[in-house]
C-alpha cells in the first residue's frame, strides 16, 4: 500500500482512471483520467476520454503535463501509473518526454491515496454510486 506520507511534494505524480462507472456527457460514455500528486493529493488536473476511444488523446495528455507543469513550476521524479490501464502507453510516453521515471502498481496499493478523490467523485458527480 502507498500512502501520502511516503512521498515528498512533487516526487511522484499519479496518473488514473477516477471514474468507476462511465460519465455520461450527450449520451456518449467517458473516462475520467487525473493527475495527481501522490504526496499532497493536490489534483494537477484530469481529461475526458471517450471510453470508444479507449484511451485519452496525445493532445489531452500534452496539456495535461503543461498544466501540471505551470501549477507546480517542477516536473515530479516519478509517474506512477497502474498495471493494465489503457492509458499506460499515452501518459508513459509523455511522462518520459519529461524526464519523468515510470512506476506501475496494482490499483488497491494506491487506494490509501485516492479512495477520498474517488469517494468524493462518485459522491458529487455519479450519484453515490462507488
Amino acid at each position: 500500500m502507498l500512502t501520502p506520507d511516503q512521498f515528498r511534494v512533487n516526487e511522484a505524480w499519479i496518473a488514473v482512471r477516477i471514474n468507476d462507472e462511465f460519465l455520461f456527457v450527450k449520451n456518449e460514455p467517458y473516462d475520467i483520467y487525473v493527475l495527481m500528486d501522490a504526496a499532497s493529493c493536490y489534483l494537477l488536473g484530469h481529461v475526458l476520454s471517450r471510453v470508444v476511444d479507449e484511451a485519452p488523446n496525445d493532445k489531452d495528455i500534452h496539456n495535461l503535463f503543461n498544466t501540471a507543469w505551470q501549477t507546480k513550476k517542477q516536473w515530479a521524479e516519478t509517474l506512477i501509473i497502474t498495471e493494465d490501464s489503457p492509458s499506460d502507453e499515452i501518459f508513459s510516453k509523455h511522462a518520459r518526454q519529461n524526464g519523468l521515471s515510470i512506476k506501475k502498481v496494482s490499483i488497491s496499493d494506491l487506494e490509501p491515496i485516492l479512495g477520498p478523490l474517488k469517494e468524493s467523485f462518485a459522491s458529487n458527480f455519479m450519484g453515490g454510486r462507488t
